[in-house]
């Protein structure tokens, strides 16, 4: 992995002060960009993104902070600026939203209060398209999974911290009511082992939302984990829980001894469709969230994370530290690696080989997106799973 991507550029690769509202330090010692005039204040934190056709902001983020006409604003940001390694992605973006497209990956920096890096599908190469922007200091959040091997999630925040940059990458799971619910009530050294559900789609761009959850609900402090299923394209079946992938986790002694949680990708039975839900031991404390509308998926799951994004952008405090960012990115490698190599098995998070990468499986017409751009542009990055 080259260690700096275009090292004649690191030279100007600062805030341009035309740009600065204001600047400011935070609590965490990050670099703030933008800050409001007042706590009444309506200026809009202006957001450059890189997005691919894997990106929410495609259907889904983009609403929210460039809400259309006769819509609600429910965000203080605003999606200013837009690239895309395909062009037709970033013209109908621009169509949609207003945003201004630019000529190169890197062209944002100084022209923007803060980032989003936005394509799971081409998770490989975010270390190299959020590289200047951390290394410019500016607030940066990566949509999940964040990277695709420990090498590439460590560049990442080795940059943030040298440049300052507040970082931070999730899953709206992370951030449901739930969780917070079960954080504030729950004594996480008390527990004894968890079963939680996922209802989502395949492993690699949504699995992980069971797998997160479950971590900032219950915590860190993770041993080893596995994952079990006949495909992860196809592991997830809310009708049929026994062909359904299931992720084990095995946890370090907090007291009650190691314990196990077992996350199945799937609904929790009996419930309906789109829930998610985790039972906690002891005590069987059950946890359930469930969405029957567009309106409450809305409210009750995707702009509870935004709200805590934008938080990040004003103030640099982070959601999570960048140990925990790198402790629950590799219990989603280690969980594929048990699944693609291991036949199953647990993975030792301390035996996970840093180098080892899950790679980009997406390319072929029915996946929904195509990596051959970023193969143009950066070219074809290693990993056990390629484009078909």
């Amino acid at each position: 992995m080259p260690e700096n991507i275009n090292a004649s550029r690191r030279r100007f690769l600062k805030i341009g002060s035309s740009m600065v509202l204001a600047s400011a330090a935070s609590s965490s010692g990050a670099k703030v960009i933008f800050k409001r005039k007042s706590p009444a204040s309506r200026e809009l934190l202006e957001v450059g993104i890189i997005l691919g056709s894997g990106g929410q902001s495609n259907g889904i983020w983009g609403k929210f902070l460039n809400p259309p006409e006769g819509e609600v604003r429910r965000t203080g940001m605003i999606f200013t600026k837009v690239w895309s390694a395909d062009p037709r992605v970033a013209g109908r973006f621009s169509n949609k939203t207003g945003a201004e497209i630019v000529k190169n990956y890197d062209s944002m920096v100084g022209k923007v209060h803060a980032m989003f890096v936005d394509d799971f599908f081409a998770v490989a190469y975010n270390y190299k398209l959020a590289q200047p922007y951390l290394e410019a200091g500016i607030p940066t959040f990566i949509n999940r999974p964040y990277a695709d091997s420990m090498l590439k999630a460590r560049d990442m925040v080795n940059r943030a911290k040298k440049g300052g940059a507040p970082l931070m990458t999730g899953s709206d799971w992370e951030f449901l009511k739930e969780v917070h619910t079960i954080r504030s009530k729950v004594k996480l050294d008390e527990i004894t082992g968890y079963e939680a559900w996922n209802s989502s789609a395949d492993y690699y761009s949504h699995g992980l939302h069971g797998v997160w959850m479950a971590y900032t609900a219950i915590g860190g402090g993770i041993h080893s984990v596995s994952f079990k299923s006949k495909n992860w394209r196809t592991c997830v079946n809310p009708h049929d829980p026994e062909k359904c992938g299931i992720t084990y986790v095995l946890y370090k002694d907090r007291g009650k001894g190691p314990f196990i949680g077992k996350i199945n990708e799937g609904q929790m039975p009996g419930i309906g469709l789109n829930n998610c839900a985790i039972i906690i031991q002891p005590g069987d404390q059950t946890h359930i969230h469930h969405w029957v509308d567009e309106w409450g998926r809305d409210e009750f799951a995707w702009l509870p994370m935004l709200h805590r994004i934008q938080r990040m952008f004003e103030t640099g405090n982070m959601y999570q530290t960048h140990d925990e960012i790198l402790e629950k990115t590799a219990m989603f490698i280690a969980a594929f690696r048990s699944h693609l190599e291991m036949d199953g098995n647990m993975v030792s998070l301390d035996s996970l080989p840093e180098d080892w990468a899950i790679g980009s499986p997406y390319r072929d017409e029915n996946s929904k997106t195509a990596i051959d751009p970023y193969i143009k542009l950066f070219g074809k990055e290693k990993g056990v799973l390629q484009p078909l």
